[in-house]
């Protein structure tokens, strides 16, 4: 099991009330229901006045004593809750008033910035512990933390791919009100992991600590540094390729190598960083790495990517630090190149992105363009959207004519009275009656706008729900986005599996969702495309393989069907899988399907291109990429520069 302390709030302002509807509220997305302008993406409120009313409203839906949410309840005062799918466990009066018992408490402590405390405990897939396992884990986490006896909810979540229990923990002791330390919080948690999977039988996993082959825990000797924080969350909201990720794959292997060597000057150290568009400079008191087509991004330590490559390590080996040999300089056509002694045998691009690693340079640049492209659409749509409402001169005009009705009608008194004093007493009343009409008309519009503003196309789309109703038109970078989303958040309630049998593709392969006659094709939240025949689903494109159901009366027109999509796919991975009798009856099928549609299935699997029937000849080459070693490497063009 795993122990994952969350970011806190660098203003301080954590709420109680948000973090428990969020532990104990899900709000989430069916990622398996068809796309529909009927039901677009909507995010709920989370103000803290709406998110009461939720728990609140939530809690008394049944009257208290006879409430089904209510699992058990302890001596001590804890109580076990369901929540609709989730399991919770607190020692406050109810969840409804949770955070707000918690907030009554934190703020008798006025020297503590920051009283809310969240952790996550996680369980690999192969583990399922029991609730009360959970619960009985959180408690002990909790006391080892010195929070004993603290203001807690606990929530179970077996909606993602790992079941995992919230901790949302009042720091403030209800008893002393004096703040609990938090020091090495995150290495007090990953120990009482180890002490938790031995004490259960559990598999040991990954952390600061680790069970030695005593059956002892002691601190994990860790020669590479993580991910920084920066980097880890850019690739995981943002799925886009970090400078560090591309840094550790292109070059930690040979800067490893070539310092087991013992014998390398710092040109051999520049060079493994240039060959990969990388350039090692001093900056401060240590030495950071930069990307050299673009001096805006920003670099990472060196030390991140190799623990030895310090600059007071590396002079004390091989000298005084001397930069690399990199010109840049413009070319005839106006460009910028780069002139080094070594290829530049690839570059970081900030536009690729995580999940499409491992799939082709050309074809990972092609992505990027498209998502680009897809955000630009969305901005322009922004600019272009006209709210609908009543403007500011619309409303002056309304007040205005009605000011000059009390004219009108002031002017007629005028006109027909002739004593003074009954005709300023007519003007005081109605000077009266022109307030009221005025009070009303103001809330008049303010109802008017408020009704506009509950209008469906009032404000623009979010650019989640944007994003579905361009998937919805079979647009393939949205369907592509769709997936990332899907991939990053690992939820369970995706498109259910139609069959075991399945074409694979390469690293994230999408593609436009085929117009086939006979077919109904729609797109699901996340990014499945489905194919029914029938009303049932026969074809399901998930990118990286399309599943084929068994459905014999339409057994071959369906594998007619899922060899033309393969055909349409990138070519750089067609693996046949699942049954025997359907791995083999599409294998045969491909080779009278590539004569009879003229269009090719490259089947890349040894073996099976061996039984379909391909030469050396007639066998699309799959692997073939084009050199891209260049001395003289053009710089991509920044965003908004002219090329």
């Amino acid at each position: 099991m795993l122990a994952v302390v969350a970011e806190r709030r660098r203003d301080g302002k954590s709420s109680f009330v948000q973090l428990v509807s969020y532990t104990i509220l899900r709000d989430d997305v069916e990622m398996s229901e068809t796309l529909s302008p009927e039901r677009p993406f909507v995010r709920k409120s989370r103000s803290e006045d709406k998110i009461f009313n939720d728990l609140v409203g939530y809690a008394t839906r049944n009257a208290l004593p006879d409430s089904q949410d209510v699992i058990a309840t302890f001596p001590d005062g804890r109580q076990q809750v369901r929540c609709d799918n989730v399991i919770c466990e607190t020692n406050c009066f109810s969840l409804a008033t949770a955070s707000t018992e918690m907030d009554m408490v934190a703020v008798q402590n006025t020297r503590c910035n920051d009283p809310v405390y969240h952790a996550i405990l996680s369980w690999p897939e192969s583990e399922r512990p029991t609730p009360d396992q959970i619960f009985n884990c959180a408690r002990y986490c909790l006391n080892r933390l010195g929070m004993e006896g603290h203001q807690y909810v606990f929530a179970i979540h077996d909606d993602t791919d790992n079941l995992h229990c919230h901790l949302t923990v009042n720091r403030i002791n209800p008893v002393s009100y004096k703040a609990a330390s938090l020091y090495n919080d995150r290495f007090t948690l990953d120990r009482s992991c180890r002490e938790l999977e031995l004490k259960n039988g559990w598999k040991h996993d990954n952390g600061p600590f680790m069970v030695n082959d005593a059956g002892a825990i002691v601190r994990r000797q860790k020669f590479y540094k993580s991910a920084p924080a920066a980097a880890r969350q850019l690739e995981h909201f943002g799925d886009k390729e970090s400078l560090f990720s591309y840094a550790v794959d292109n070059c930690r292997e040979k800067m490893d190598a070539l310092f087991l060597r013992g014998s390398y000057d710092w040109d051999g150290v520049h060079d493994i960083l240039v060959a990969a568009g990388l350039e090692l400079r001093q900056k401060g008191e240590g030495l950071a790495i930069y990307d050299v087509a673009d001096d805006e991004q920003a670099p990472i330590k060196a030390s991140d990517l190799h623990p030895e490559l310090t600059l007071s390590c590396q002079q004390e080996l091989i000298g005084a630090f001397t930069r690399a040999s990199v010109l840049r300089e413009v070319n005839r056509e106006g460009n910028d190149v780069l002139l080094s002694a070594v290829d530049i045998e690839s570059q970081y691009n900030n536009r690729l992105h995580r999940r499409d690693k491992g799939a082709r340079a050309e074809r990972r640049n092609a992505r990027g363009e498209a998502r680009q492209d897809l955000i630009a659409r969305y901005k322009a749509y922004k600019t272009r959207f006209v709210r609908t409402g009543i403007s500011a001169d619309a409303a002056r005009t309304r007040f205005r004519e009605l000011a000059a009705s009390y004219r009108i009608r002031k002017n007629n008194v005028r006109m027909t009275e002739r004593d003074p004093l009954l005709r300023k007493l007519m003007f005081r009343a109605l000077e009266v009656e022109k307030m009221k009409d005025m009070a009303a008309l103001r809330l008049q519009i303010r109802d008017e706008r408020k009704a506009l503003k509950a209008l469906p196309g009032a404000r623009p789309l979010s650019y989640r729900a944007w994003v579905e109703v361009q998937a919805a038109n079979n647009d393939a970078a949205a369907i592509s986005q769709l997936r990332g989303w899907a991939y990053r958040e690992k939820r369970k309630n995706r498109t259910a599996t139609i069959s075991n049998n399945f074409i694979l593709y390469a690293t994230a392969d999408d593609i436009k969702p085929s117009q086939i006659r006979g077919y109904d094709t729609h797109v699901n939240r996340d990014g499945a495309v489905v194919y029914s025949s029938g009303g049932k689903p026969v074809l399901l494109d998930r990118g990286v393989l399309l599943e084929v159901a068994d459905a014999p009366a339409e057994k071959g027109k369906n594998l007619v069907m899922a060899l033309y999509i393969s055909g349409q796919k990138s070519g750089e991975k067609v693996e046949v899988r699942g049954e025997k009798g359907f791995v083999q009856g599409t294998i045969n099928s491909v080779q009278h399907f590539n004569k009879s549609s003229g269009k090719t299935v490259p089947l890349t699997h040894p073996v099976q291109r061996q039984q379909a029937g391909y030469t050396d000849q007639n066998q699309p080459d799959s692997g073939s990429v084009a050199s891209q070693n260049d001395v003289r490497m053009q710089v991509p063009p920044k965003p908004g520069r002219q090329p």
